[in-house]
């Protein structure tokens, strides 16, 4: 993060179409066909309009995967009613970014985001920003993971559940975020697949949400992280038998030395496990289907 303001001083001006490129600066974006144009990096025509004096309070350059060649680069200003996701174009050494978002605080303070691809073009944004590339590292994290069901046994009709255990068995403190896809039907932190009688079954449910609250979760060697999830969201359990289960748990981790909740890393932890189902009670006292009285 970049805690200096900055204030990036830009002229009042579009290039015709033919002419030499635009200068390094952020654009406005219009919609009219008789600007000047230029194509983003993600093969979108987009028309500029005047370069923009917008006074930089904090930018801030980060990775978006573990392989460090997507960026998203946040830039924060003084509120501005008129700023929309797309109100703005980034042109930086003859590469243009559409915004790709935007936010405000309390009208106080605008964010604005841009999507960069590539090591190189991201480094010739943050010469340019004057703010520096926060790469993904891996956590060095060595985790023993389990789930475990709830009961010995479920009886058909019953809700099916399970606990995830993940043990930090390394020498390394992690951190990582619990929540963010929960506001939903379900929590879709957690991924599972499931056979019966060696046939794939029907997940019942949707991975579907809104994102949701999110907490993180400190982990100290020898330390063991636990979570209550019900599988019923995801499979019926309608007949009895043993059902085997393969369940996988999203980790986004993130710096245990830092306040800020920035994703380091991305991972998932997984494991397989066996839900035993009988019969329920009603079902043995009813004749089977076919049978006659």
């Amino acid at each position: 993060m970049n805690a200096l303001a900055t204030t990036i001083l830009l002229f009042s001006s579009t290039f015709a179409l033919g002419a030499d490129q635009p200068d390094d600066g952020i654009y406005l974006r219009t919609q009219a066909d008789s600007s000047a144009w230029i194509m983003s990096q993600d093969g979108q025509k987009l028309y500029l309009g005047t370069r923009q004096n917008l006074k930089i309070k904090t930018s801030e350059l980060s990775s978006q995967n573990n392989a460090n060649t997507r960026f998203n680069l946040s830039v924060t200003v003084p509120y501005d009613e008129k700023i929309g996701p797309s109100s703005y174009i980034l042109v930086v050494a003859r590469t243009a970014y559409r915004q790709t978002g935007s936010g405000a605080s309390h009208q106080e303070l605008s964010s604005l985001n841009f999507h960069i691809s590539g090591k190189e073009n991201a480094l010739r944004v943050s010469e340019y920003m004057k703010t520096p590339v926060a790469y993904r590292r891996h956590p060095r994290h060595n985790l023993r993971v389990s789930f475990i069901p709830t009961k010995q046994e479920f009886s058909v009709g019953d809700e099916v559940s399970a606990t995830l255990q993940i043990a930090n068995v390394g020498t390394h403190t992690i951190a990582f975020m619990k929540g963010g896809r929960n506001r939903a039907a379900r929590d879709n932190q957690y991924i599972f697949s499931a056979r019966y009688g060696g046939k794939q079954l029907e997940d019942i449910g949707t991975s579907y949400h809104f994102g949701g609250l999110a907490a993180r979760q400190v982990l100290q060697p020898g330390q063991v992280f636990e979570d209550r999830i019900s599988l019923s969201k995801w499979f019926a359990f309608d007949k009895a038998g043993m059902y085997e289960i393969h369940g996988s748990y999203y980790l986004a981790f993130t710096d245990p030395d830092e306040d800020l909740a920035r994703t380091i890393w991305e991972d998932y932890v997984s494991a397989d496990f066996m839900v035993r189902i009988a019969k329920s009670d009603k079902a043995s006292n009813e004749p089977n289907a076919g049978d006659t009285n």
